[in-house]
């Protein structure tokens, strides 16, 4: 079974991917951070995925690579992660 991250952790990851994911809106950043805040790692992982996808934002693999591991620690679904491939920086 996998391990499930520290809150520190946690917060740490999804501050790295926010900070990769160049072209996000203020208003975006402010709404993820205040689900960390409270604790809603999950709700928090899938608004930040889904605002980097809608926005179509090309991550470095590494850092895709590492939401992936996010998401399955937190239970996310896989199709979140796997759409931020389509915009991968060297893809």
């Amino acid at each position: 079974m996998m391990r499930t991250p520290s809150p520190e952790e946690m917060t740490v990851r999804l501050h790295e991917a926010m900070d990769a994911a160049v072209g996000l809106t203020p208003d975006d950043i402010i709404n993820v951070q205040s689900l960390i805040e409270v604790g809603e790692w999950l709700v928090a992982f899938e608004t930040l995925c889904t605002q980097i996808y809608e926005w179509e934002i090309g991550l470095e693999p590494d850092v895709i690579r590492d939401l992936e591991g996010l998401g399955a620690a937190l239970g996310a679904r896989k199709k979140l992660t796997d759409h931020l491939w389509e915009d991968a920086a060297d893809a």
